[in-house]
């Protein structure tokens, strides 16, 4: 079983949840709630297509109207049919950052695909099931503690543009996973909620803290295979697998999207496929020249041909360390068919801060290379 066998109509979703044309924002998002959904289709009365409600497109709406109608804050969503392929689905979500995707025929909703419906898929194909954590799992996970203020962590998840954050104790021990939906909804009911201070008359904010909040944790042990990560999140209804050594400290992290990363390394693609991420600018200079300094990274590391590149993708963060001035992370993870690579960079200059991240990722992979000939000199 492959990515580029498997059809969408295969796996898709069929009892689709719809908003129509003409309802009220507030009802969306009702939906999205009690479903868990991170998207809706809006259709009209003969079912079709017309738009998509995403979480990820209202949260950046400075101004919003919940007796809005839907098709006034919808997006036009990229679509799939049912005979396109998993291999397709995998790319395009990628491609957009969408957690779910319409499957239209006929210019009418017949189904969803979504990251979750194509992890499920993962048991069943050995030559990504069988990959170890290790090669694809993010190293130096972020973490929170059980004793951390709730805004907290959920300033780190927006930061790190995840859904759920691993919890440790004093020690640096595993003991549960915060998500983004229980943490948001603890902290709205406790908004809701007048605090003893305020019942007396006083102002006393009252601090959650992700103890009383976080869930089990969801887990597996260095050495451990993609698929029984996979089983785990899919058993645990969980976002992310937090990877931990012998004494449960967290040493990696995969996320759905980790996963569905190695579903396309294991389709056959042309070319290099890259995101950027957490990078809110309007301006499409910086873009064009943070691709043109890839471009030429590409071009460099093409010529290791033991290497072949595959994705590479990024992920920024903006620190403001005092009135307007800016200061960038910039995280790189570059999938090649052999090995992962990542490089970390902090700079004022977001130039800079990518220039650093591609000059770490060149050098490893020719360090990489070099042990590799070396290896085989000697062997020979």
């Amino acid at each position: 079983m492959s990515p580029e066998t498997i059809k969408v109509k295969e796996v898709m979703t069929r009892d689709v949840v719809t908003v129509k044309v003409g309802d009220p924002l507030s009802k969306a998002i009702s939906k999205l709630r009690e479903y868990g959904f991170h998207e809706l289709p809006v259709v009209n009365e003969k079912g079709e297509l017309i738009g998509y409600v995403s979480y990820r497109h209202l949260i950046r709406r400075k101004s919003l109207s919940l007796y809005s109608r839907v098709e006034n804050i919808m997006t036009k969503p990229p679509v799939l049919s049912p005979e396109s392929t998993i291999a397709d689905a995998v790319k395009l979500l990628l491609d957009t950052g969408y957690r779910s995707l319409p499957v239209v025929e006929k210019n009418k909703v017949v189904g969803i695909i979504s990251r979750t419906d194509i992890i499920k898929l993962v048991p069943k194909m050995k030559g990504v099931a069988n990959v170890p954590v290790e090669d694809v799992m993010s190293s130096d996970p972020e973490v929170v503690s059980e004793d951390s203020p709730l805004e907290y962590a959920i300033d780190i998840m927006r930061k790190l543009g995840e859904m759920s954050v691993p919890v440790v104790d004093e020690n640096r021990r595993l003991t549960g996973i915060l998500h983004m939906s229980h943490a948001a909804r603890g902290l709205w009911r406790e908004k809701d909620r007048p605090s003893m201070g305020e019942v007396a008359g006083e102002k006393e904010k009252k601090v959650i803290y992700v103890k009383e909040l976080m869930s089990p944790p969801v887990y597996v042990e260095e050495g451990a295979s993609l698929k029984e990560a996979v089983e785990k999140m899919i058993e645990y209804h969980s976002h992310i697998c937090v990877v931990v050594d012998k004494d449960m400290h967290p040493v990696g992290i995969i996320s759905q999207r980790d996963v569905i990363e190695a579903v396309m390394r294991e389709a056959k693609q042309e070319g290099v496929f890259v995101q950027i991420t957490g990078l809110d600018i309007e301006d499409s200079e910086p873009y064009l020249i943070i691709y043109d300094m890839v471009e030429d990274f590409l071009s460099k590391i093409n010529r290791f041909k033991e290497f072949r590149p595959q994705l590479l993708v990024f992920h920024v963060e903006e620190h403001h360390i005092s009135g307007k001035e800016i200061k960038y992370s910039v995280r790189a993870r570059l999938t090649t068919d052999r090995k992962l690579f990542y490089a970390k960079s902090y700079d004022w200059n977001i130039y800079r801060a990518f220039r650093e991240v591609l000059d770490i990722l060149e050098r490893n992979v020719k360090k990489e290379r070099d042990k590799l000939l070396e290896f085989r000199r000697e062997t020979l």
